[in-house]
């Protein structure tokens, strides 16, 4: 999917579009698609620091498209079946990936649809294990809904919190810095993520042999 990642640009599209951005990227990303959906809600929240968004908008928003888009996940994995995931996975490049989340699903049951809000890769496709496996959509709505509704309200504030800390330091070296410092910070948290991310990941793999 590098064709489709490499004209998408967070900063970009939510200074342009805004909420609809941030919807459309979070909403296809949890449907199944590799899209940078939790540097977009990160990004979104340094935005709604700076007073360009409303977190009382946002936040509830993104929730719904996280939780919309594992819905249709699920729906794929549960209509469409093996087969067709397999398919979604290849055109997605993330067939391997795929194995070890099912491998973790198993470990973990159900749980696995909160978890991957926070794994990367899993977050893409879990909910089409979850529908693969004929997980009772009850079960799976709740753990879908704590999942979602956690994860955007963490990372929209965690990047809101980062651009509290940028309206600080420009009153004293002033708004030139603006651009630069923003930069850095989102850099610097998407760093922190992806660390983590991987940390995360070593460690299930480890536990799943």
């Amino acid at each position: 999917m590098s064709w489709l990642t490499s004209w998408i640009h967070p900063s970009e599209w939510i200074e342009s579009y805004g909420y609809p951005a941030v919807f459309t990227i979070v909403f296809v990303e949890t449907a199944g698609i590799p899209l940078p959906g939790e540097l977009t809600l990160l990004l979104a929240g340094v935005a709604a620091g700076a007073g360009h968004l409303d977190l009382a908008i946002l936040i509830p928003l993104a929730a719904i498209a996280a939780i919309g888009g594992d819905n249709v996940g699920y729906a794929v994995g549960r209509f469409g079946g093996r087969r067709l995931v397999l398919r979604f996975a290849d055109l997605g490049r993330v067939a391997p990936a795929l194995a070890w989340g099912e491998r973790f699903f198993a470990q973990h049951g159900g749980k696995t649809v909160f978890l991957a809000r926070w794994t990367a890769g899993l977050r893409i496709f879990g909910a089409w294990i979850a529908g693969m496996t004929h997980m009772p959509y009850g079960r799976f709505l709740l753990w879908n809904a704590l999942g979602g509704v956690t994860w955007a309200s963490a990372v929209v504030l965690l990047g809101y919190a980062f651009s509290a800390s940028i309206g600080r330091i420009e009153s004293y070296l002033g708004t030139a810095s603006e651009v630069i410092i923003g930069g850095a910070v989102a850099v610097a948290i998407w760093l922190l993520v992806r660390r983590i991310h991987n940390a995360q990941h070593r460690a299930s793999e480890r536990d799943g042999g």
